[in-house]
């Protein structure tokens, strides 16, 4: 049976999460620890509870599991109020891989994060060679020709079902995709492509494991599973795994949809374990 503990660090001890432990039995995966980071101004359960379950999931793989509010953020206090956002979060994903490696026995760390927690475990990472592996929902995405012509064919099939469904034929007037651009837990600007190519370029050389999860709510610049190598030519992405799942929206309100997306992460673990 997994455990549950609730802990507290940082300098001023102002971060507060909760540590999810493997029970007995489930030792093979026990040297490794997974760390998710707050969407956007969601709490450390994730949007409808999506990294409880996840976390839960891990525990029964062996995994141990931090989820933690960032400072300011539900239970957390900001105890720096002079830095910019970007160094303040940074400072709190550092002080949690030092709350989880001073108190477990740890070779494998993994950042995960969905939407604006997606973007902040992926610049994390490369400031810290304690993390090996990086699972990231719907991160920055660039939309390329690809994208476009993909979009315009879903768009003229979706006009298609709509008259159809006008007309009283066929199918309902429905997106393809369960795209949930509506349900986005906070506008921000996402990571510069830039930026985003030289840090893949370190983590690249780094041989550290990454995993690209985007749903349909990354419609409006992510379409394809392909669309990744298309954004990065220069970057050879062959180790880099990528799962697109179009019927999930960006939040999963249905429980059998975050099933979907947990178990998609559980198997890509499992896998490079």
């Amino acid at each position: 049976m997994t455990t549950e503990t609730c802990c507290q660090f940082g300098a001023c001890q102002h971060l507060a999460g909760i540590v999810t432990a493997p029970g007995e039995g489930t030792s093979h995966l026990s040297r490794r620890a997974v760390v998710l980071i707050s969407a956007g101004l969601t709490g450390k359960s994730g949007p409808f509870r999506l990294y409880t379950e996840l976390a839960r999931r891990l525990a029964g793989l062996g995994c141990l599991t931090l989820r933690f509010d960032l400072g300011g953020i539900g239970d957390s206090q900001q105890a720096d109020h002079e830095s910019p956002l970007k160094a303040r979060t940074s400072q709190d994903i550092r002080d949690a891989l030092d709350f989880l490696t001073s108190r477990f026995a740890l070779d494998h760390i993994t950042l995960a994060g969905l939407c604006s927690g997606a973007d902040d475990a992926f610049t994390y990472a490369e400031l810290d060679a304690r993390v090996a592996e990086v699972v990231l929902i719907d991160p920055f995405a660039y939309r390329t020709a690809g994208w476009r012509w993909r979009n315009a064919l879903h768009r003229a099939a979706r006009r298609v079902l709509q008259v159809r469904a006008r007309r009283g034929r066929g199918a309902p007037a429905v997106p393809l995709c369960a795209s949930a651009t509506s349900d986005v837990l906070v506008d921000y600007k996402s990571i510069a492509h830039a930026e985003s190519s030289r840090i893949l370029g370190v983590l690249l050389k780094r041989e550290a494991a990454l995993h690209f999860f985007y749903t349909g709510g990354s419609s409006d610049t992510f379409n394809h599973p392909g669309q990744l190598q298309e954004m990065f030519p220069a970057l050879d992405l062959g180790r880099v795994t990528v799962n697109h799942l179009p019927r999930l929206g960006h939040t999963q309100l249905l429980a059998g949809d975050r099933a979907v997306l947990i178990e998609s992460i559980a198997r890509r673990l499992q896998f490079a374990s």
